[in-house]
């Protein structure tokens, strides 16, 4: 994704507060440094760059391509992350092999050669009251000439749950960025490929209304707030706190109250 050197606001800041509004401190306000990065972070981030190099390429960019260059991706991913952690059956070469049949599913199932409008579109809108305007990328853009419609590149170690993409905040700041330029509400669709033993990939549809827009603008700006009022406490759990990577310092942070 580009970079953004303005001060902005990102589907994943505020995820990230929502999930833990102690780690958005560390990571967004005091920019401490990680204890642990886990691979499945430049695992995605290769994943991702592969994909948009098929979206581009079309379908002259054959599996193979596709496995030499998230080879390359991988390589360069892991090499710049800082205190990177593998769990204890990984390894690079098998995460390389996982991302290899990851993208035998996927290029299988492609279904997008002539209808891409866009890829890695960026976006920087402005919310009502909001002091910093939202910043993203979408994955690609498709058309069937009358309906557009976000397409996002997800992996997950399990298959989604029913009603799961009509939940994500991501869904919802996109469409509503999107309309901001386009002057349309796009349908979202995530294309989310299992990392199983078998690979599997499905395409998960959903939409936002009017109102649904209206109360992300309402809960973004409640985000902002928190943030500027320094209102920020750890939400241990077992979810949260398992692979933060500032575990170790959010222990200590209560010595520091008093």
């Amino acid at each position: 994704m580009e970079q953004f050197d303005t001060p902005h606001w990102s589907v994943s800041a505020f995820n990230c507060y929502l999930q833990c509004p102690m780690r958005y401190n560390f990571r967004y306000v005091e920019h401490a440094p990680v204890e642990r990065t886990g691979v499945c972070l430049p695992f995605g981030r290769a994943y991702h760059s592969v994909l948009s190099e098929r979206a581009l390429k079309g379908a002259v960019f054959m599996l193979k391509d596709a496995q030499e260059s998230f080879a390359v991706y991988f390589k360069s991913e892991t090499d710049a992350s800082e205190e990177l952690v593998y769990k204890p059956e990984e390894t690079f070469d098998s995460c390389l092999q996982k991302g290899f049949d990851m993208l035998k599913v996927v290029l299988d199932n492609w279904q997008d050669d002539y209808a891409v409008k866009s890829v890695a579109e960026t976006f920087s809108v402005d919310v009502p009251a909001l002091h910093r305007p939202i910043v993203g990328e979408f994955d690609m853009v498709v058309t069937d000439g009358k309906d557009e419609a976000i397409v996002d590149w997800k992996t997950s170690s399990a298959k989604w749950p029913t009603g799961k993409a009509d939940r994500e905040l991501q869904a919802t700041v996109y469409c509503y960025a999107y309309r901001k330029r386009h002057g349309q509400t796009p349908l979202f669709r995530y294309d989310v490929c299992t990392k199983a033993k078998q690979p599997t990939v499905s395409s998960w549809y959903t939409m936002r209304s009017a109102d649904e827009l209206q109360r992300m603008e309402w809960l973004v700006n409640r985000i902002e707030r928190s943030v500027e009022n320094g209102v920020f406490y750890p939400n241990e759990s077992v979810m949260n706190c398992g692979e933060c990577p500032y575990r170790e310092r959010c222990k200590l942070e209560h010595r520091k109250w008093r």
